[in-house]
């Protein structure tokens, strides 16, 4: 018996699928969004909040720079204060590669109109007074322009929108078979029952790829795990975002401390993955050298998040391979956050009207040679 029919069905509710959901919607699209659990709850709701056009591969950095003006009308769009402000980023090195690999990056952008500095020491303590003078770092790349959100709320008021759009959201109903006929997937299945529509979207993060499995497809997607505490609320010590080493942190208006350092890598997707507190002695020790003021302060509370990303640290946006009407949003390498509105954007253009407005070509899914798991059979003959 069939459950729900739409002219399209967006498989994962984090920011991505959400923004995909919400500008078909616009387009006059009937759309259905499914999630295993509660949307915005997994690797979009549990990011640092980082919103940011610099530091990016070259292939991203256009996607990012349309992806911010978006942000940057959100409040107004969404009718909600999603947290967004433009506090500005600092990155320090530490040793001269890292220097002059920032470096070569500030100016690679500033070729496409993308402002930042590169500060001394002396430059760096001038704008975050705070800081201990003892900290031994070379220089700080400093991005005036990045900002940071409310990760949860952001993604909660862009379904809240999509709501408010006509698409129907389902918590709680993880798919777990795909249909496919002559090369068209037909259906999604839930325990609740069978999902139709003319298209199928992909944009479930670190799942993509167990997804893209239930019909022989196939890419080399890996899964990490990052990790985040935050501390009891404190006087106000630094507004920017802030980077050294593996270690980056953050400080909310509230005054609370956001820090995250390093990844455990080949994370099984199935059963829990605690935080583990232990694992934050080094970015502790690193952030406190930084302020020591924080060397009392308490953690109230940590969690994980999943990391999803490829081999060439790039994306994929596409449309499948021999898949009539599938797309895939997925490996984002912890850049998601900040392009999963502009990705609603180009996927929405893509399925509404037949391309999107940029090239999205250096994301294609056959730049990878596996895309299949049996190399026997054709996905037309499934």
């Amino acid at each position: 018996m069939i459950h729900k029919k739409a002219d399209v069905i967006v498989i994962g509710g984090g920011i991505a699928g959400s923004s995909i959901a919400l500008r078909l919607a616009e387009k006059g699209q009937k759309v259905i969004l499914l999630d295993k659990g509660r949307v915005g709850e997994e690797a979009s709701g549990r990011a640092a909040g980082c919103v940011r056009k610099h530091g990016r591969p070259p292939a991203e950095l256009y996607l990012g720079i349309e992806a911010i003006k978006i942000w940057e009308g959100m409040k107004e769009e969404l009718d909600y204060d999603v947290g967004y402000r433009q506090c500005g980023n600092f990155r320090m090195t530490l040793t001269q590669e890292e220097h002059e690999a920032q470096t070569l990056v500030h100016e690679r952008e500033k070729k496409v109109g993308i402002y930042g500095e590169m500060l001394s020491p002396e430059e760096t303590r001038s704008l975050i007074p705070t800081m201990a003078k003892g900290v031994d770092f070379i220089s700080a790349k400093y991005d005036p322009e990045v900002g940071f959100a409310d990760p949860l709320k952001v993604v909660k008021a862009i379904s809240r929108a999509a709501v408010r759009k006509g698409v129907i959201i389902k918590e709680h109903e993880a798919v777990t078979q795909l249909t496919l006929k002559s090369g068209r997937i037909t259906s999604a299945f839930t325990e609740e029952g069978e999902y139709r529509a003319d298209t199928f979207v992909i944009a479930a993060g670190a799942w993509s790829r167990r997804l893209s499995n239930l019909i022989d497809l196939d890419f080399p997607l890996t899964v990490t795990i990052d990790r985040l505490i935050i501390t009891e609320p404190i006087p106000q010590l630094v507004k920017s975002f802030v980077c050294i080493g593996d270690m980056y942190f953050r400080q909310t208006r509230r005054g609370n401390f956001h820090l995250s350092g390093g990844y455990r890598h080949n994370t099984p997707l199935d059963g829990d993955n605690p935080i583990n507190f232990e694992g934050f002695s080094h970015a502790a020790n690193g952030v406190t050298a930084l302020f020591p003021q924080l060397k009392t302060v308490n953690v109230i509370r940590g969690y994980t998040g999943t990391v999803a990303y490829m081999p060439d640290g790039l994306p994929i946006l596409d449309k499948a391979p021999q898949v009539e009407n599938l797309f895939l949003t997925a490996g984002f390498h912890g850049h998601g956050f900040t392009m999963g509105p502009i990705v609603g954007k180009m996927i929405s253009e893509w399925i509404v009207d037949g391309k999107p407005s940029m090239d999205l070509s250096e994301f294609r899914w056959t730049r990878f040679d596996k895309i299949k798991i049996s190399s026997t059979r054709s996905l037309l003959d499934l």
